[in-house]
């Protein structure tokens, strides 16, 4: 919860209110009762007066502030809006009037005039503020949570369109289709039943990316087909230098995902790792028993480090972040990377 400072209201907040209690009190008595009193004032009188006055705006004050922070632990604004005022604004009037019951029980001067009605007339004022103070405390809470809110909403929005901005960036990859086109033109000449069916992979790869790429979960079946057809490319190309398994998914077909999330992961070993027929990648997706999507691949970096810029991981972890998702596990350890996504209930998801 934010934590407000009250620095500057005290130093020069403080003083002012006092004045104003003085000025109010002076007002509300006759005048020739007042002047009877300052005939027999001294100066130093007139400070103490003023003094008790600077201490009764410190104890209405900072009672409040003090009240507003304890009561903030067990009872909040939000949920206790009705009750919450009225413990609050009854906690502030009992302990203003046991203090000024306290103070009147001091003997003063009779020129100073303190008497029953006095007390009952700083009683009176104490409720007064202890309602609007109460007020000003709730309207101010309200303000902020309302001012967080706002910021959260354009920080989302700013995320929003980042997530959007890295998800097309990756889909339309210029080196992805120049690699994959390059092969295409090698095929086809050598092997033009395969460069056949590479070109009706990628096209597939393509079509699918056209079609979700407005969509924030999709099957993990759909998922898994897509892969398919991305891998079958690199295979081509690669080899046996990648080798993918990929466990049972039996029991998952309630199960989604965001699009492409798997392909990410993928993309992000090959890109980050070096692979050979003698020392191939191995890249093993299996399922943990909470619903968790698990990709791990053994490593071999490249030797260019600043070519890794993660932006595939980013990609993930903010599109779960914009969906309340638990974010993924980025494990980055001696000889292997792991990173594991929580699968979605896609029916939990379309009913809330």
């Amino acid at each position: 919860m934010r934590k407000h400072s009250y620095k500057l209201f005290r130093i020069y907040g403080y003083p002012g209110f006092a004045l104003l209690l003085y000025l109010i009190l002076i007002l509300i008595n006759p005048l020739d009762n007042v002047y009877k009193s300052w005939r027999n004032y001294a100066a130093t009188d007139f400070l103490l007066e003023f003094g008790f006055n600077i201490a009764y705006t410190i104890l209405l004050f900072e009672t409040g502030i003090q009240l507003t922070a304890l009561l903030n632990r067990f009872r909040s604004w939000e949920n206790f809006l009705k009750t919450r005022f009225v413990l609050q604004f009854v906690l502030h009037i009992i302990i203003i009037y046991v203090m000024i019951r306290l103070f009147f029980t001091f003997r003063f001067p009779a020129y100073f005039g303190y008497d029953t009605t006095m007390e009952r007339q700083t009683i009176i004022i104490g409720i007064i503020f202890s309602l609007l103070i109460t007020a000003v405390f709730a309207a101010e809470h309200f303000f902020y949570k309302w001012n967080d809110a706002r910021l959260m909403s354009v920080e989302m929005e700013k995320l929003t369109t980042q997530a959007q901005l890295d998800a097309l960036k990756l889909q339309l990859d210029p080196h992805f289709l120049f690699n994959n086109l390059s092969t295409v033109s090698a095929l086809i000449d050598t092997e033009p039943m395969t460069a056949l069916s590479y070109i009706s992979n990628l096209s597939s790869i393509y079509r699918y990316m056209l079609t979700t790429r407005l969509k924030n979960v999709i099957p993990l079946s759909a998922e898994l087909d897509f892969i398919k057809s991305y891998l079958y490319l690199y295979q081509v190309r690669y080899g046996e230098g990648i080798i993918v398994t990929i466990d049972d998914t039996a029991n998952k077909t309630a199960m989604g995902l965001p699009p492409l999330t798997l392909q990410l992961l993928i993309e992000n070993a090959i890109k980050h790792n070096t692979f050979s027929m003698a020392s191939p990648l191995k890249i093993n997706i299996t399922f943990t028993y909470d619903n968790r999507l698990v990709v791990e691949n053994n490593k071999r970096l490249v030797s260019d480090k600043e070519s890794s810029t993660q932006v595939g991981l980013k990609n993930i972890s903010e599109r779960y972040m914009l969906m309340n998702q638990t974010p993924p596990i980025i494990s980055d350890l001696p000889n292997v990377f792991r990173v594991e996504v929580q699968l979605i209930n896609i029916d939990e998801l379309q009913n809330t």
